[in-house]
């Protein structure tokens, strides 16, 4: 398996795990949260997780067509390995968006740079009280270089035990905060590095995906309506819907200029999150 795949696999697993139960082991400092079952969650809210799951493994492909395609790496478009994000929110959205950029480093064969961003995210995760939240055991296969391990059933294990294990109204928060950094930083990428070139349909194919998604992750944050924070991110996310759809709406026929549009747009909005 490619670095790139390694890689790939690992960010969906951070992003799912993320849900899953704590173990035994002690926590690093930092704030604890309690864990109790949250009934408020509607039934709708697990099925959206589904979608986003497709959503990560869509980027990722998007991102290696993009490689294949002869598509320029482009450091300057990503967040530095060593950012740091102040305050709960923006460090749960900090660690999705810093998922992002490991993915695209590692598409494009940039080991070094990608091993560095989820050294990153992993120091966020801590900063933040999860770092329990992570499998570290499965990460470590999910990374190995063993052939004989079936990294597509440890994916499907882990996104299993997420979708079973929902337990914490408060970490669904966390959960839905790094759904969106890694989509708006997913969408900030797709779109800076097509805006001047979309001769191949897959990509072109890859970008609508990524912009489609955006429905479902607007209803991830709707679910949490008390939540002032992730209300006031839920309108900043509206102020990119125009060019968004004139995206989204014309699938086969979009134009350079309307990702161009849509990059602006995304940029005017990206440093605000986070």
């Amino acid at each position: 398996m490619s670095t790139y795949k390694k890689l790939a696999n690992a960010t969906a697993i951070i992003a799912l795990t993320l849900l899953a139960a704590c173990g035994d082991e002690e926590a690093p400092s930092g704030p604890k949260y309690n864990y109790e079952r949250a009934d408020s969650l509607p039934t709708g809210y697990l099925e959206e997780l589904g979608i986003i799951k497709t959503n990560i493994e869509v980027s990722a492909k998007l991102y290696e067509d993009m490689n294949a395609a002869g598509y320029s790496y482009n450091e300057s478009i990503l967040l530095p390995a060593s950012k740091s994000f102040s305050g709960s929110s923006k460090q749960a959205i900090g660690i999705g968006a810093m998922g992002s950029d490991m993915v695209f480093t590692g598409a494009f064969d940039q080991t070094q740079g990608a091993m560095s961003r989820m050294e990153g995210l992993l120091k966020t995760a801590s900063d933040l009280g999860i770092a329990e939240a992570f499998d570290q055991e499965l990460m470590e296969q999910m990374a190995s270089d063993d052939s004989t391990i079936n990294k597509s059933v440890l994916l499907t294990k882990a996104y299993l035990n997420a979708k079973d294990q929902l337990f914490s109204d408060e970490r669904a928060q966390f959960a839905t905060f790094m759904v969106i950094g890694g989509w708006i930083e997913g969408l900030h990428i797709c779109t800076q590095m097509t805006k001047d070139n979309l001769a191949n349909a897959d990509i072109r194919l890859g970008v609508w995906s990524v912009c489609n998604a955006y429905s479902n992750v607007m209803h991830m944050c709707k679910v949490f309506e008390s939540n002032a924070e992730m209300q006031k991110i839920a309108e900043e996310l509206k102020s990119i819907e125009g060019p968004l759809n004139a995206v989204k709406k014309k699938p086969k026929k979009f134009s350079t200029e309307d990702v161009a549009a849509l990059a602006e747009a995304v940029s005017a909005i990206r440093g605000k999150l986070y």
